[in-house]
This record gives C-alpha cells, sequence and structure tokens, in this order.
C-alpha cells in the first residue's frame, strides 16, 4: 500500500497494489475538508527512542473503517498501529 499526499497537502491518496504488479487494485483519496483528522497530529509527550518530532499520526476513515497511520521516522515507510493508547491519547474511538 502507497501513501502520500498532494502538493496542496489538502489531499492524502491511498493506492491499493497487488505485489509485483504495475496495476493498482484500488485507490483511495480523502481530504483534509472530508476529513481533519488526516492532518499530522503528535501524541502530548514525546516518546522515547523516538527522532524530536516523531512519531507522527494520521487518522483516516475509509469507507466507515477508521485507522491510525503511524509514522516513526522521516522514511519511506508507514505503519498501522492499534495500539489503544495512542488512539485515546488522539481521541480517536476503536471499533
Amino acid at each position: 500500500m502507497d501513501l502520500y499526499s498532494t502538493f496542496s497537502g489538502g489531499k492524502a491518496v491511498f493506492a491499493l497494489n497487488k505485489s509485483g504488479k504495475i496495476l493498482s487494485i484500488k485507490e483511495y483519496t480523502v481530504t483534509t475538508e472530508d476529513q481533519p483528522g488526516i492532518r499530522t497530529m503528535w501524541l502530548k509527550d514525546q516518546l522515547e527512542g523516538f527522532p524530536r518530532g516523531y512519531p507522527r499520526y494520521k487518522v483516516v476513515t475509509i469507507n466507515e473503517i477508521t485507522d491510525v497511520i503511524e509514522l516513526r521516522k522521516m522514511e519511506p515507510v508507514f505503519y498501522m498501529t492499534d495500539d489503544p493508547v495512542v488512539w485515546k491519547a488522539l481521541g480517536v474511538t476503536q471499533q
């Protein structure tokens, strides 16, 4: 799965791809107007073991399913977190 934002920062695009294939299976675009939570969020307190300013989070809902994306450092990798402590700190209700 790829995640990227547009130059304006107003859209986040999620592209689901089949391994080893160039063709996209599905692509979803969410906007900050529809979902203010896709803006970058931080926890109130800095966690140990992370570079300054990380981890960063984005809360996104697609097809009525909410998930939290965790960016641990500046790299081309992102993680999906199911940590209830993080969800609660960000004000997200787990489904």
